[in-house]
């Protein structure tokens, strides 16, 4: 017979936790955090294996949090938030078990799910780091001030279905071997954006708006990456390519002079889009779409 656990509380700091566990392990935690004088959020999202879905939540609301795991192991899921003068400070961590992925012969059939709903009402400075596992990072509605996402092991879609309405200063991206797909990145808004790749597939699509001008700069060891750029947005493309690695660039840019090419209304445009390029051994496509 399967015998459940119910446990409810409230603390001080406008933490709630509704905690499910029955006797197989199964266990389900859903915590809330209430906004207060926040005026900014820096958040720090670290999953060290599992499966996280990012989005935006409830204004009132600073994050929600909903955690699920149908293993029996011990793992370790901490959330602390403070409120340092007008920002708030929050640090969300899934660790692993100690023992090693698969010594059991089990791990592969155990799921760790981490549902994140944080408030679209204030700027966020967002740093996402996952392990091994799958990513579904949705900023749409979410208003970016930083943001840097760091995956190893894993499968990972970024979308950014709507303009952000502040400035994105800075966006860093490091993806190790795993297959990263990041959509309307322009949308975010950044200033300065940068993507790392180590062994993997990489699609990065710069769609969306383009409101003021920004750069890019990409850099593939081993991986292969498609680039695609908006018909509308004007673009200059700086690339510097080892002798192994492979280039392929849409008809659209002309080369103006060596490891330089440009967009024909690049110099007669206001918000334009500047990506520089290098690749180890991996391979690089260039398409406007």
């Amino acid at each position: 017979m399967r015998m459940n656990l119910v446990h409810r509380f409230c603390c001080t700091s406008a933490l709630s936790v509704l905690f499910v566990c029955n006797a197989f392990g199964f266990q389900i935690i859903h915590r809330e955090i209430d906004r207060t004088k926040e005026k900014t959020l820096s958040a720090v999202i670290d999953v060290s294996f599992g499966d996280i879905r990012l989005q935006h939540g409830d204004k009132s609301k600073i994050v929600v949090l909903d955690y699920e795991d149908d293993s029996e192991d011990n793992h370790k899921f901490q959330v602390s938030y403070d409120v340092r003068g007008t920002e708030g400070i929050l640090r969300v961590r899934l660790k692993k078990s100690s023992h090693m992925w698969g010594d059991d012969g089990s791990d592969d059939d155990h799921r760790r799910k981490l549902t994140v709903r944080l408030t679209e009402d204030i700027p966020i400075s967002l740093d996402v780091e996952l392990g091994a596992g799958r990513g579904n990072i949705d900023l749409s509605g979410l208003q970016m001030q930083d943001l840097k996402i760091s995956t190893g092991a894993s499968s990972v879609d970024v979308r950014c279905d709507k303009p952000n309405i502040i400035t994105a200063e800075n966006v860093g991206i490091e993806s190790g071997v795993s297959k990263f797909t990041a959509t309307d990145l322009c949308n975010t808004n950044f200033k300065k954006l940068k993507f790392s790749g180590g062994v993997g597939s990489y699609r990065l699509d710069f769609g969306g708006s383009l409101q003021h001008d920004a750069s890019a700069k990409i850099e593939v060891g081993l991986g292969s990456v498609s680039v695609s750029v908006p018909k509308q947005v004007a673009a200059k493309l700086l690339y510097d390519a080892s002798f192994f690695s492979s280039f392929d660039l849409d008809d659209d840019f002309v080369k103006t002079k060596s490891g330089v090419y440009e967009t024909s209304d690049y110099r007669d445009s206001e918000g334009r889009l500047t990506i520089q390029i290098e690749s180890g051994l991996g391979s690089v496509k260039v398409r406007r779409k």
